[in-house]
């Protein structure tokens, strides 16, 4: 694998990451801020001026990796040109990282989802929520997508890296 290669990796890699975790928690809480200023106009152009930002941030990451390892130089004044890893190649990298992150989401919404079932049911039940804490809907059904998403990345992951490792 060439120095190259590892950056393309590194960046794509953090370009999913950073798009899954903004597109599910940054949206939604911008949603729901949205909710509370609904006479607000300005609020509504600031949102959406930060999601497109962030889409074209993501955007770039994704598919302009050579433009950005080609602009700040990232591939040169090293002594080797390769780096060796094992077994491993770009495939076989993606395919953990996504497994990476595809665990991550599990794992942190989970307790989430878990906590939100227990305090519905009891505030079903009984007319009380868990004291001190009420029923979020939207951060409930924001929760579910997160871990479903999760659990699509860990079943699907050799497609999603296949479609990463194009060029």
């Amino acid at each position: 694998m060439t120095k190259k290669d590892f950056f393309r990796i590194i960046i794509k890699l953090f370009g999913l990451y950073s798009m899954i975790i903004s597109l599910f928690t940054f949206l939604p809480r911008n949603i729901s801020t949205l909710s509370i200023y609904k006479e607000e106009i300005w609020m509504m152009f600031v949102i959406l001026g930060s999601t497109l930002l962030m889409i074209t941030f993501f955007l770039i990451l994704l598919f302009k990796t050579d433009f950005i390892i080609n602009k700040l130089s990232l591939d040169k004044g090293y002594d080797d040109d390769k780096i060796i890893f094992g077994n491993f190649n770009n495939e076989e990298i993606f395919k953990f990282a996504i497994l990476l992150i595809g665990g991550f989401l599990l794992v942190d919404n989970f307790p989430r989802i878990l906590f939100e079932i227990i305090n519905i049911f009891k505030t079903k039940s009984s007319n009380n929520s868990i004291y001190g804490y009420e029923v979020d809907y939207f951060n409930f059904i924001v929760g579910i997508i997160n871990f479903m998403l999760g659990l699509i990345l860990i079943t699907n992951y050799k497609q999603v890296s296949n479609f990463l490792d194009k060029k």
